[in-house]
């Protein structure tokens, strides 16, 4: 029942309390009374009655509403233990976010030491807020448990008023004092109604004050995990690129740097042979003035002698006679074709023997593929291999190129393949994002070893079935792992005319290599060094490369279409 209809029902009570408005019912008047006496009588009996009737509602009304009170109550006592698990729940994730941040982030420390200060700060005005919620519940549960007194004390009120209306049915004659009893508590009741009423409505303010505070909590709480996320992950992206551009950099100048060492050392070489070479002509030219002027010399004094003797020179230093001018001439045209037949057959043999040394190809099929970040080619019994720069390693069908299946790097690190080389069961991996070498296993996809690079600027990576090898421009070395490669590198060795390289690979016991002048060469290794057996420029310029038996892959640029594509050749070497 509403305020105003018991509002109502009060005022109707007391007007019939006092008598407004009211008939009273005719009766049989006992005979010992006056009818002044009767009427009074039947008048306060169905007055009485009436207020007792008026009563009983009103006081069934009244626990109607202490019920819907006391489940009012229940609720917002559900909804406030709602909220401190909220606020113990948000608290614990808040705690472990910070472990974990202190955990992941204790190499970036330096750079995030002043966000940390105004994450910490955040912090502690969030459990400052917390804690203030928290004594706000507290003061919402002692008003809580003083409203559940208030009801108690209500309680025994109205089995006092029960005892009060018995007490009204045996003495009649009290009525007039019990109603103004019943007034002056029926006052009182409105009073303390209003009162809780007003009570209830600030309550209910506080509790949706309550609320807003936590939805808006959470709500920051949300945002700033995002923003931490956000954050962290431009922080990760920034450094992978800074990483990745700084090591390109000292890659290249490295690179730089030894080309410019074999300019100038190939530079000063060519000036020494130059300075020796003039020396020798000038010595030469010196030795052949002195002798033509020695005998230029003596052939005067031979001349002057026979002219102051008058003796006549002989015919032979006059003028020779024809048939030793012709045996001069046949004897310098037989020397000539002479000459001209071992130039000739000199030249056939360097010729013959400079494409049995070579490798010769003969285009079979090509494919174009959809990536463009490709740098490593491999093939295995399992498939075609690339070292995709963002995809990671990718399987490819060798027949239709069709993916089968992509290994990417280990947990959220970054991976950046560069290189390839398989093995029957998976492949070694040039990761330029970490600068170490990776073994991949196709069945389970993952990495089975790990070793770091032996230089800042690796090139390549080629596995002869025992050991791993790898090239670094930075130094110009090749390197050698041992049977374990986690325990680094056992030998090195120089690669005559090798000083940036694209890709390698051991094929039947040589090492072929591609540079970035698209010059292929092979070699071979013996007493500890490598020799050049064949040197060739390929005809169309390769990023990758891999050989087998009697096939020859290459991963190539697609002028067409500004893409990649993978070209098949047969190859054949004597």
């Amino acid at each position: 029942m509403e305020n105003k209809e018991i509002d109502r029902k009060m005022n109707e009570l007391w007007k019939k309390a006092a008598g407004s408005d009211y008939a009273p019912q005719s009766s049989a008047a006992p005979s010992h009374l006056t009818e002044s006496g009767l009427e009074t009588v039947q008048f306060l009996r169905n007055n009485f009655s009436k207020a007792e009737s008026d009563w009983k509602r009103l006081l069934e009304t009244k626990d109607t509403t202490i019920r819907e009170l006391s489940a009012q109550v229940d609720e917002v006592r559900a909804h406030l233990s709602e909220l401190k698990q909220h606020y113990q729940e948000a608290r614990e994730r808040l705690i472990n976010e910070e472990l974990s941040t202190a955990l992941n982030l204790e190499d970036s420390r330096k750079l995030l030491d002043a966000q940390k200060k105004n994450h910490a700060r955040e912090i502690t005005l969030l459990k400052d807020i917390l804690e203030r919620t928290k004594l706000e519940l507290q003061n919402l549960s002692g008003q809580f448990e003083a409203l559940k007194a208030e009801r108690d004390s209500w309680q025994r009120k109205f089995s006092d008023s029960a005892v009060t209306e018995g007490d009204l049915k045996d003495s009649s004659a009290r009525l007039g004092a019990q109603l103004a009893e019943a007034k002056e508590a029926v006052e009182g009741t409105l009073s303390e109604l209003l009162a809780e009423r007003k009570n209830r409505r600030d309550a209910e303010g506080r509790i949706q004050e309550s609320g807003k505070k936590n939805s808006e909590l959470q709500d920051r709480l949300a945002d700033m995990k995002a923003n931490w996320d956000a954050e962290r992950k431009e922080w990760r992206e920034l450094w992978d690129r800074e990483r990745s551009v700084w090591e390109t950099h000292r890659a290249e100048f490295a690179v730089w740097e030894e080309r410019l060492r074999s300019e100038r050392q190939a530079w000063m070489a060519k000036l020494k042979d130059e300075e020796a070479k003039g020396m020798e002509y000038a010595s030469g030219l010196a030795n052949v003035l002195k002798e033509s002027s020695q005998w230029s010399e003596k052939v005067t004094q031979i001349l002057k002698l026979y002219a102051l003797k008058g003796v006549q020179l002989p015919a032979v230093f006059v003028s020779p006679d024809n048939s030793v001018m012709k045996t001069r001439r046949t004897v310098s045209r037989m020397a000539a074709l002479a000459l001209a037949g071992l130039m000739f057959l000199g030249g056939f043999a360097w010729w013959l023997y400079d494409f049995r040394s070579k490798a010769h190809f003969t285009l079979l099929s090509q494919y174009s593929l959809e990536s463009s970040n490709a740098a490593g080619l491999a093939v295995s019994k399992d498939g075609l291999w690339l070292a995709d720069w963002e995809k990671g390693l990718v399987l490819k069908d060798a027949k239709d190129l069709s993916t089968l299946r992509i290994l990417n790097g280990s947990g959220a690190e970054p991976f950046r393949p560069a290189a390839v080389s398989a093995y029957d069961g998976g492949a070694w991996v040039l990761d330029m994002a970490q600068l170490r070498f990776l073994k991949k296993d196709l069945k389970t996809g993952g990495m089975l070893e790990t070793v770091k690079t032996p230089g800042p600027a690796p090139q390549g990576a080629a596995w002869d079935g025992y050991n791993l090898w790898s090239f670094d421009a930075a130094t110009g070395l090749l390197y050698k792992y041992g049977l374990d490669p986690k325990a680094g590198v056992t030998a090195s060795f120089e690669l005559p005319g090798v000083k940036n390289l694209v890709s390698m690979q051991w094929v039947k016991g040589e090492l072929w290599t591609l540079d970035a002048k698209n010059i292929l060469r092979r070699y071979v290794l013996k007493n500890g060094l490598f020799t050049t057996v064949s040197s060739q420029v390929f005809k169309s310029p390769a990023l990758a490369f891999w050989a087998e038996d009697g096939r020859f892959w290459t991963l190539e640029t697609n002028r067409n279409r500004n893409g990649l594509e993978i070209k098949k050749y047969a190859v054949k070497t004597y």
